[in-house]
This record gives structure tokens, sequence and C-alpha cells, in this order.
């Protein structure tokens, strides 16, 4: 319901006042942008309150890679976070970044060529985010009932899809950006981002189960090294992938007992 509420909010306010209302593309984009924004916010906080319902090992095994160099020597070392901070790590500076970008083309490129119909409504994108946030505050209100039971994985999706809206501004701006140049078109950026979009909303609503390793060969399962003939193929690889996934899932989902929780 709550996974319901959000693509409601996120698809149909804007569409509404899209089509319904009349407001502008740069209206749309710049609503999607500070949209992403509540997203992360609500996003947070689920994770906050997720680890201190659950205690997951998940929420302190987010892994990240420092490299140094000294003397002309590169060091590479790699160290554990918190799942917050490697979240938010992802989706701050990004969404900072896009906010420059978004802003240009909400109130310079979009008003110069299609003229002052073009021009972003404030009212209409304060009216969009109230829309929004009510239907965010009600997936919360949702997501937040029996967070305690949710494992690891549900709240480690919560962030990948939260990323995956990160991605569709990001790759709007550079394939948007493309496609209006090269058909001299503003709206060609509007279908890139209504493509994109709706791809990602679709995306949300699927089934959360994960793909089960195939079986082992008679070579793997016997413990011994395959031989030239048994190398393994693209299919195997995948599935040691599979598995390794599982591994790490499952070690996320570990209850820690206090004295484990890192400080």
């Amino acid at each position: 319901m709550g996974r319901v509420l959000r693509a409601l909010g996120i698809g149909g306010v804007p569409a509404a006042g899209y089509f319904g209302a009349g407001w502008s593309l740069g209206t749309l984009l710049l609503l999607y942008w500070l949209e992403t924004i509540l997203v992360t916010l609500v996003v947070s906080l689920l994770i906050v309150r997720h680890r201190q319902a659950t205690r997951r090992a998940g929420h302190w095994n987010a892994e990240y890679t420092v490299t140094t160099t000294r003397m002309g020597r590169r060091t590479t070392r790699t160290a554990n976070t918190t799942f917050l901070k490697s979240f938010l790590a992802v989706m701050v500076p990004f969404t900072a970044g896009h906010g420059v970008f978004v802003a240009a083309f909400a109130f310079l490129v979009f008003p110069d060529q299609l003229g002052p119909a073009a021009r972003v409504s404030l009212d209409a994108v304060g009216d969009g985010l109230a829309g929004i946030a009510i239907f965010l505050l009600a997936s919360l209100l949702f997501d937040l009932r029996g967070i305690g039971q949710r494992p690891f994985g549900w709240v480690d999706r919560l962030a990948q899809r939260a990323q995956g809206r990160m991605i569709v501004t990001h790759l709007t701006i550079i394939f948007g950006a493309g496609a209006m140049a090269a058909t001299e078109a503003p709206l060609a950026f509007l279908a890139v981002f209504v493509a994109l979009k709706s791809l990602l909303d679709l995306g949300g609503l699927l089934s959360d189960r994960e793909p089960k390793p195939k079986a082992a060969r008679p070579a793997e399962a016997s413990g011994r090294r395959p031989t030239k003939k048994e190398k393994k193929s693209f299919g195997d690889h995948y599935q040691e992938g599979l598995e390794a996934a599982r591994a790490k899932s499952e070690a996320n989902e570990r209850v820690l007992p206090p004295p484990e929780i890192p400080a």
C-alpha cells in the first residue's frame, strides 16, 4: 500500500497538473527535483527508524572505498560505514548538482525557447508539492506500521528506488538536452523525461522476489575444479554473483546484540 501511494503521488499529481491545470514543462521539472528531496527525507527517516527497531547488521555493513596517493604510490582500502551515510553520500551531492541544471532549464532555457507560457509557476509548484507531500505522508504512515518486522532488504530496496529517481534526473538532463538540440524542439526534452519516469514508476510496482540460483553442475556439486571442457560460462558467473549477493543479504539480516553495535 505504501508503494502504491508513493506511485500515485509521484506520478498522479504532476500528470494531473500538466494535463488538467496546464502546468508548464519547467514547472514539472522543478517539481520533480523538489519531489526527489522529499523522497530522500522520507527514505532517510525510514532507514533510521528501521535501524532502531531491528538492529539489522546491514545498517552498519555498507562498504566504501578510499583511494589515497602518497609519494607516487596509490593505496586503496575498503571500510564500512552506516547504510544511512552511504545513501545520503549518493543522494545529496548528485541532487544538489542536478538542481543547478534543473534551474537553468526551468527558468532560462524553456521560457526562451517556448515563450512566456513556459515560465515556472511558483504557485503551481507549491500546489504540486502539497499534493505529493500528502501521498508521501500517507505512504510513510503505512511503512512505519510493523517496521520492526521488516527485513533489511526492504529498506535497501527503498533506497535503491530513491537513487533510481536521481538517475532519471541525471539521464533526463543528458539525453533530454541532446534530444532538444537535435530536434530543436523543447518538447523532446519532455518526451525523454516522461519515458524514463514512466519506466521508473512501473519498475517500482514490480515484485521484490529475488531470482533463485540454479542447481550446481556435477563438477561444482562434487567440489572438484571444472575441466577445460567445463569452463565457466556467463551463466555460471551470473549464478555466482547471485549466490554472493544472497550470502551478503543473509549477513545483512543478522540481528546485532547491543554489545556488537558499532558506536
